[in-house]
C-alpha cells in the first residue's frame, strides 16, 4: 500500500493558489524501507532481550511480585502521555502560524506515527515523511508540512544542546561528556544548514546545479535539466539555476521552507520559545519515565539526579544510533550504562519495561494509526478510479 500513486482531496489550505496534493504513501519512504526496518527491529530487539534473560544465573536477585512499589506504576501511567503530548503540542504551536485550520489531534496522531516510523526504519528516517502524509491528509502541502516538522524538530535540537550544556557544567556522569562531543558537531551542522536555508537560499543553487550537471553527465540522470526560478519571481531574466528534477524539488522545499519560517518568526518569538521548551519537556520526560521504572521494581540503590544524567547519556546515544529504532545498541547500551544501579537480574525487566513505555506504546498507537490512514485513502483511491 506504500507504493500506491498519489490522489488529491478537497481540503482547502490558508493561502490561494497552493497545491493541496495527499499521498496515499508517506513520501520519500518505500514500502520495502519499512518492511526491512520492521525485520531488523524484530531480530535486534529480541536477540538482545534473549542475551539478557541468558545471563540470569540461578542465584542472582530478581524482581519479586511483593517487592513491587506499585505507587510508581501509577506515576508510570500518568507521565506516559507527556512525551506524546510536549512533542505534539509543540508541531501545534507551529500550525498556529502556518496554518491554524490544523487540529491539536491532528497533531497527536502526527507524533505517533512519527514515533512509529522513526522505530521502523533505520536512522529515524521514516518519521518525517510519516509526520507530512498524516498533515498532507489535513490539506496541509506537503512542503509546508516539511518545514512544520523542521521547526518542530529545532525544539528537539535546542533540547539536546541544552542536555549538552548541562554535561559540560555540572553533570556528575563523565560519559555525558565524550557523547556530546562526539554529536555536538552533527547537531550544529543541521542547525547550520536550517539557518543557512532560511536566511540565504541562493546558496544552494550552485551546489545543486553542479550535483545535477554532473550526474547528468555520468549518465545517472535520464531527464534534461531545466531552467528553476523561484516561485513568484518573474521570469524575464535568465534563471536563477539550471538543475535536474530531484534538484528542482528540493529547491523549491528549501524556498517553501524560507518563507514559512519568515512567516513564522514574524509572528513573533514566542512561538520559538515554546518550542524549544516543549523540545526540552519531551526529552526529560522519557528520561523521568527511565527513573520511574526502576523505582517500579524496587531498585533504591541510586540518586534521581544520577539516574537521569544517564538517561540523558542514553538519549545522545539512541538520538543517532543507526539501528531501527535503536534496537540493539538501547538495550545494550543501558545495560552497560546503567550496571551499577540495576543488578544483572534485574535488568532484563527493566530494558523491556523502559523500553515499553518510551517506545513501543507509542510505535504501536502509530501502527494503528498509520494502517487506518492507509486503509481508507487505498480505498478511497480504488473507489475513485471505478
Amino acid at each position: 500500500m506504500l507504493d500506491t500513486p498519489v490522489t488529491l482531496t478537497k481540503a482547502t489550505s490558508d493561502q490561494p493558489g497552493e497545491p493541496f496534493i495527499v499521498a496515499n504513501r508517506p513520501p520519500g519512504l518505500q514500502f520495502t524501507q519499512v518492511v526491512a526496518g520492521s525485520v531488523g527491529f524484530l531480530l535486534l530487539t529480541f536477540g538482545v532481550f534473549w542475551y539478557q534473560f541468558h545471563r540470569i544465573s540461578s542465584g542472582d536477585p530478581a524482581p519479586r511480585w511483593d517487592h513491587l512499589r506499585w505507587g510508581y506504576l501509577w506515576l508510570i501511567v500518568l507521565c506516559l502521555p507527556l512525551e506524546t503530548l510536549a512533542a505534539a503540542v509543540r508541531t501545534w504551536v507551529v500550525y498556529r502560524t502556518l496554518q491554524p485550520s490544523v487540529r491539536a489531534w491532528t497533531c497527536i496522531k502526527a507524533e505517533w506515527v512519527n514515533v512509529a516510523l522513526n522505530t521502523l526504519t533505520p536512522s529515524h528516517l521514516g518519521g518525517g515523511p510519516g509526520q507530512v502524509y498524516i498533515f498532507s491528509r489535513e490539506g496541509v502541502s506537503v512542503g509546508r508540512a516539511f518545514t512544520a516538522s523542521l521547526l518542530s524538530f529545532v525544539g528537539t535540537m535546542v533540547g539536546l544542546l541544552c542536555l549538552g550544556l548541562y554535561s559540560l557544567v555540572s553533570s556528575s556522569t563523565d560519559v555525558m561528556r565524550p557523547l556530546f562531543e562526539a554529536t555536538a558537531w552533527t547537531l550544529f551542522a543541521m542547525s547550520g544548514s536550517m539557518a543557512l536555508a532560511s536566511v540565504w537560499p541562493a546558496a544552494f543553487h550552485g551546489p545543486l546545479a553542479w550535483g545535477s550537471a554532473a550526474l547528468r553527465r555520468l549518465g545517472l540522470a535520464r531527464h534534461p535539466l531545466q531552467d528553476w526560478w523561484p516561485s513568484g519571481e518573474v521570469r524575464t531574466g535568465p534563471p536563477a539555476a539550471r538543475v535536474g528534477r530531484l534538484a528542482r524539488r528540493l529547491l523549491d522545499f528549501i524556498y517553501a521552507y524560507r518563507a514559512d519560517t519568515i512567516r513564522f518568526f514574524r509572528a513573533g518569538k514566542l512561538g520559538f520559545v515554546w518550542v524549544s521548551l516543549l523540545g526540552l519537556a519531551f526529552l526529560l520526560a522519557r528520561a523521568l519515565l527511565a527513573y520511574l521504572c526502576i523505582r517500579f521494581l524496587g531498585i533504591d540503590t541510586d540518586s534521581a539526579r544520577h539516574i537521569i544524567e544517564i538517561q540523558m547519556a542514553l538519549i545522545f546515544l539512541i538520538f543517532f544510533a543507526p539501528t531501527p529504532g535503536g534496537a540493539g545498541l538501547a538495550e545494550g547500551a543501558s545495560l552497560a550504562l546503567m550496571a551499577q544501579i540495576v543488578p544483572i537480574g534485574f535488568a532484563p525487566y527493566y530494558n523491556l519495561l523502559w523500553r515499553f513505555t518510551t517506545v513501543y506504546i507509542g510505535t504501536l498507537a502509530g501502527i494503528v494509526v498509520l494502517g487506518r490512514a492507509l486503509v481508507h485513502d487505498a480505498q478511497t483511491f480504488i473507489h475513485d478510479r471505478r
